[in-house]
């Protein structure tokens, strides 16, 4: 079979099938609408004019993001009591106001409005819209802006003609690459906000959450490189397409039952140890998180692999896959979806619902047929040793202080140390770069240089040492301990010093 036919099957139903998965999350979303229709008027109205509707227009409203926001805060408030960031007035005038513009006959989505303004990605049937700051002064508009800033504590730029201009190359890219995918990706979003980059999204390259489901978001500072703006526009749109298959499927078992409440140490998680930790451990991933990140990765993995394949015909347009800001390579995204898979099922199998299962195995599946080299079951030394090199490039924007000038010093001559004991075990002395902890004189900038330098030897050399490049304990004599464990345990305790010394940037890394 060759890759590219995988284009085909990752867009086959059930979890593929984009009109099929539209189909079950209108059929959830009316039943919502149904099941709160005594105690909010607005909500029968809309389900009532909605039964009328022709398909397209059920697909914008029903897929608008601030519809479906309304609709889910009026049906928690009323099965939990839960108040949300927006009162149930507000979500009952919302649903009025899509009422009237369904009967008047509109058939785009209550946020984007009429206006001829409007600048979509492609075919405005079944690709996103730009979002406009300001565009909408009604209670769309306001509600939408209002719930952005309570989600990520900061609002949106309007677009720029240089904005939407990349974001219309990277849709056709896409479609060049991997067009039934991403044309299925793409069909379930419907809003893409660009963000600043500063403040509250400084360190988020792109983002969107399961509140705000039907957009995404992302920094128009790195809006540059054609083939990382795909990469990160697919995988949003991924996002966006799982969190529609969770609103009409058993993707977790607390989504069709009550689960009992539980402390944080009993809920299971999976640890991206390609992340850092940062202050509050945020790469311990929950259940949830972990499918979406698995279920991107193994998309990615194709999508990487085809861009590798055909980059010598279509840089000629597009430019090098790596300038000026490289996409992910297919071998790392095979790998993290490697690991999230063999996680998911060792770690949060009980926490899966049916539909979650089966989504997982699906995946699997796919992933053991695209892979050609495998990592061993159970690797991570090549995952630690990706964030060890991630964190040391992450220092030359970190500000310069007194406290991370003795942090990296003291973590210099503590990793060398632990890069000996490794090297002991696996009977390597030989390896030990006799400069790895010499004093460095100079200033911050000079300390963080030679502190990633001396990284990026211990990593290629740990690399280079492990036989199969995933794993040095079949070096380890009997009773020698595990060399893997021992790197380790330096990986984390560096991470837990850093997270320390420098600020954390908010991140949505997966």
């Amino acid at each position: 079979m060759e890759l590219s036919d995988f284009d085909t099957l990752l867009s086959r139903r059930p979890f593929g099938d984009s009109a099929y998965l539209h189909e079950q999350m209108h059929a959830a979303f009316k039943r919502r609408l149904g099941s709160v229709e005594t105690s909010t008027p607005a909500a029968r109205r809309l389900l009532t004019t909605l039964q009328q509707a022709d398909p397209q227009t059920e697909y914008r409203v029903l897929g608008d993001p601030m519809v479906r926001r309304a609709i889910l805060q009026i049906v928690i408030q009323e099965v939990v009591g839960a108040r949300r960031q927006l009162p149930p007035e507000l979500c009952a005038q919302v649903l009025d106001a899509a009422e009237q513009r369904v009967r008047s006959g509109a058939a785009t989505g209550p946020l984007q409005g009429g206006t001829d303004a409007t600048q979509w990605l492609g075919d405005p049937s079944r690709t996103p819209w730009v979002w406009a700051p300001g565009q909408r002064d009604d209670i769309f508009g306001r509600a939408f802006s209002r719930l952005v800033e309570w989600q990520f504590d900061a609002g949106l730029c309007a677009a720029t003609d240089a904005d939407v201009a990349a974001l219309r190359t990277a849709v056709r890219l896409l479609d060049e690459v991997l067009p039934l995918t991403s044309r299925s990706a793409l069909s379930h979003v419907h809003l893409i906000g660009i963000t600043s980059g500063t403040g509250a999204w400084k360190g988020k390259a792109s983002t969107s959450q399961f509140t705000v489901t039907g957009a995404i978001f992302l920094n128009r500072r790195l809006l540059t490189n054609p083939w990382w703006v795909a990469e990160h526009l697919l995988h949003e749109a991924l996002h966006q397409k799982l969190y529609d298959f969770r609103h009409a499927h058993s993707m977790l078992a607390r989504d069709l039952e009550a689960v009992p409440e539980r402390s944080p140490s009993e809920v299971p998680t999976v640890v991206s140890l390609w992340n850092a930790p940062g202050r509050d451990d945020s790469n311990q991933w929950n259940t949830h998180r972990a499918v979406a990140a698995f279920h991107v990765y193994v998309h990615l993995a194709l999508f990487c692999s085809l861009s590798e394949q055909l980059v010598p015909r279509l840089g000629v347009d597009y430019g090098p896959l790596d300038a000026p800001r490289p996409m992910t390579s297919s071998r790392t995204a095979f790998e993290r979806a490697r690991y999230l898979g063999e996680s998911l099922r060792d770690r949060c199998w009980e926490e899966l619902g049916v539909g979650g299962r089966y989504l997982v195995g699906w995946l699997s599946s796919l992933l053991d047929a695209m892979d050609p080299a495998p990592a061993p079951a159970g690797a991570s030394l090549h995952l630690l040793l990706d964030r060890y090199l991630k964190e040391a490039r992450k220092l030359r924007t970190a500000a310069p202080s007194a406290e991370l000038t003795s942090t990296v010093q003291r973590l210099t001559a503590a990793e060398a140390d632990a890069f000996r004991g490794v090297l002991a075990v696996v009977g390597a002395q030989d390896q030990v770069d006799g400069a790895a902890a010499a004093p460095v004189a100079g200033s911050v900038c000079d300390h963080i240089a030679a502190f990633e330098e001396r990284r990026r030897h211990i990593a290629e050399t740990l690399l280079r040492l492990a036989p199969n490049g995933y794993s040095l304990d079949p070096l380890c004599g009997g009773g020698a301990g595990s060399a893997d464990e021992m790197v380790r345990e330096m990986v984390e305790a560096s991470s837990r010093e850093l997270a320390m010394a420098v600020a954390p940037a908010p991140s949505t890394a997966s």
